[in-house]
């Protein structure tokens, strides 16, 4: 199951070194304080950075990683946990008052087990939760904070069902008979949530369907992600329909122009489609349109080639290209201006969360 090795702070080491150097006894601590009329210092609890932020993880070699958070509209990127597990097959999340974050690992291979880590932002560290005593054949699916801020895990347990006397199907998973629901399109399989209490885990759903987003579990955990929608904004109205068509001859053959409006001004791109029943995506090219006329983004390549995925949060606008090798943007949607780039990072790069106040 997706346990690693610890990961020293050094600063609290530093701090634990000072203060085992410094013992005295307590007369001779007395008659010091005495003398010299001094309180002693306490080190201060070291407390997270705020302020706007790009997330984003960034590769350290092939099998390690570092959770990057870059302050906005300048400044310099800072490592705030490093990990051993390769950042393409990584997920994070974050606490509702983003103090704590956790960091999935789900390598892919036979005999590849996830990892999951907590961390501490403003520690700069992390070390990892032991995921025992769980069903064999079982992944876990998504983990992730409660509003109270607890740590919430969610699995999947594949099964084949099986079929009864009256023609009913039922799967049987730790001794018990669980009936299938009919209305279930997701496949088949158990879906367990667990809740991290103290050092131990407890069950506190489980159910029998194909997908783990059926659990009541998950609509429990904090999500302060970027907003999940994988076409924002709306159809282009006409008149925007025929001067795109115009100027950006489309590539794909049943896909529509989407108009994104931002705080100032409107952002279009492309809904690709091949088929007429085939699946949407979004893709280049992206354009802005400013006094009638569309404008090109500072520093964004992405063409119809390329998926794109948007995060728009108040006048900040984060664009991820993928591609060899991805890249993303964050732009000023007032001024157009491009305030950060970064290439070659885990994707999706996001904007760091606010926080959600109780």
């Amino acid at each position: 199951m997706p346990m690693p090795l610890l990961h020293w702070n050094r600063s609290l080491l530093a701090v634990a070194l000072v203060l085992a150097g410094c013992t005295s006894s307590p007369a001779a601590a007395a008659d010091a304080g005495a003398a010299t009329n001094t309180v002693p210092s306490k080190t201060p609890t070291p407390v997270p950075a705020s302020g706007p932020a790009l997330s984003y993880l960034r590769s350290a070699s092939p099998e390690r990683c570092e959770w990057v958070r870059q302050p906005l509209p300048s400044g310099e990127p800072t490592t705030l946990f490093t990990f051993d597990a390769p950042c393409d097959t990584t997920d994070v999340s974050w606490s509702p008052d983003t103090r704590q974050g956790l960091v999935l690992s789900s390598p892919v291979g036979v005999d590849a087990q996830q990892r999951l880590w907590r961390v501490d932002f403003a520690a700069k560290s992390g070390k990892p939760l032991e995921v025992t005593g769980l069903p064999d054949k079982s992944s876990i699916a998504r983990v992730g904070f409660d509003a109270q801020g607890r740590v919430v895990m969610l699995l999947h347990v594949s099964a084949e069902p099986e079929e009864g006397q009256g023609g009913e199907q039922f799967i049987t998973f730790e001794g018990q008979r669980y009936p299938v629901a009919a209305d279930d399109k997701e496949g088949y399989g158990v879906a367990l949530a667990y809740r991290l209490e103290g050092a131990d885990w407890k069950r506190i759903e489980t159910k029998v369907t194909g997908s783990y987003t059926r659990l009541d579990a998950n609509k429990s955990i904090h999500d302060p992600g970027p907003s999940k929608t994988e076409l924002p904004g709306q159809a282009a109205s006409e008149s925007a329909v025929r001067m795109l068509n115009a100027a950006l001859k489309p590539q794909d053959k049943f896909g529509r122009w989407m108009a994104l409006p931002t705080p100032s001004g409107t952002l279009y791109y492309r809904a690709a489609q091949e088929d007429v029943d085939g699946t949407e995506s979004p893709r280049g090219p992206v354009r802005w349109e400013q006094d009638g006329k569309l404008v090109e983004l500072e520093g964004l390549t992405a063409s119809a080639d390329n998926i794109v995925i948007f995060q728009l949060r108040g006048e900040l606008l984060v664009i991820n290209v993928l591609g060899r090798p991805p890249a993303a943007s964050v732009y000023d949607t007032r001024t157009k201006k491009n305030l950060a780039s970064v290439k070659d990072v885990g994707v999706p790069v996001t904007l760091w969360p606010e926080p959600t106040r109780p």
